[in-house]
């Protein structure tokens, strides 16, 4: 995301994961997100794009490989922050690297605002046709639906 009213997207940095565990804290209360520590989030940084107004982390989105697809995981938005455009934003990016990478589809998983997904273009995924490697996403008990945005993969970049 370019700037826009101070509005930056781009890869966290390393000593960013407390601002991402204190933004996904709210959610993680309300058991929207999974609890994921400070430590682990820093492990996992890399993967995580932030968007940032000023100097404050208002969003977040991480994203992993899981076979032919790229998962986005964890993006929450600043309660303060929401329905700007930002987690439309931030999924666009995972978007865009997943296409840029090879990626068949983006997938996310949610217990909140499927509704939301659907309207970024993502399909829910049955269960019937819930790949073997996708289960492994599922934690017991959570009750989350899984969403699929199938990608364009240019195939002559082979």
């Amino acid at each position: 995301m370019s700037p826009r009213n101070g509005l930056v997207a781009r890869p966290a940095c390393r000593g960013e994961a407390e601002h991402i565990a204190s933004l996904s804290a709210p959610f993680v209360e309300k058991g929207l997100l999974i609890d994921r520590t400070t430590d682990e989030l820093a492990q996992r940084i890399e993967q995580f794009v932030v968007a940032c107004e000023g100097g404050r982390v208002v969003g977040c989105a991480g994203t992993a490989p899981l076979g032919a697809s790229l998962v986005v995981y964890n993006l929450c938005i600043a309660a303060d922050c929401q329905g700007r455009g930002i987690g439309r934003t931030l999924v666009g990016l995972a978007a865009n690297t997943g296409t840029e990478q090879g990626y068949q589809s983006l997938l996310a998983l949610t217990r909140y605002r499927g509704e939301w997904f659907k309207k970024l273009g993502f399909s829910n995924v049955p269960a019937s046709e819930t790949r073997d490697e996708w289960r492994a996403l599922f934690r017991p008990g959570r009750r989350s639906s899984l969403y699929r945005l199938r990608l364009a993969f240019d195939s002559s970049r082979d």
